[in-house]
């Protein structure tokens, strides 16, 4: 498997963990990495903001498109660019988009393979967020019920 392809598979599997609600996947994907959201880190307290339903899963989806991938083979590093839309239907709340922006990427290569540094959600489009998140703006910041 190719490095990108290996980033790529990291990318999605980050997708997977949250809308499966899947925190402890997602704590692993970033123990070594920095997690921003329009320029600040969210504190602690937003691990348990996400709105889990009766399945154990946030019901959305998290869509990835327009990826730019760079790799530096020889320095183990490379960057990313993609937009991301997530979409959420409950029983009490119809489908619809609730979120769409930029995630910027970094990723190092270790002796275990490919890993985030660094995930910064930027330029981001908020829609009703009441469903997702108990208190939108812990996550991103400027989010409003």
């Amino acid at each position: 498997m190719t490095s990108e392809q290996e980033i790529t598979n990291l990318m999605h599997q980050y997708c997977r963990a949250i809308d499966s609600g899947d925190l402890k996947t997602f704590a692993e994907l970033f123990v070594n990495a920095q997690w921003i959201a329009e320029g600040k880190v969210p504190g602690p307290e937003s691990m348990n903001n996400m709105i889990l339903y009766e399945d154990g899963t946030p019901r959305t989806k998290h869509v990835i498109t327009n990826l730019s991938l760079t790799v530096d083979e020889a320095a183990g590093s490379a960057t990313s660019h993609s937009y991301v839309t997530v979409y959420q239907q409950t029983p009490d709340f119809p489908l619809q988009a609730i979120f769409a922006g930029d995630y910027i990427d970094a990723f190092s290569r270790g002796a275990n393979g490919w890993a985030f540094t660094k995930r910064e959600i930027r330029n981001s489009l908020i829609g009703n967020m009441q469903a997702h998140l108990k208190v939108p703006s812990l996550t991103i910041p400027g989010a409003t019920p």
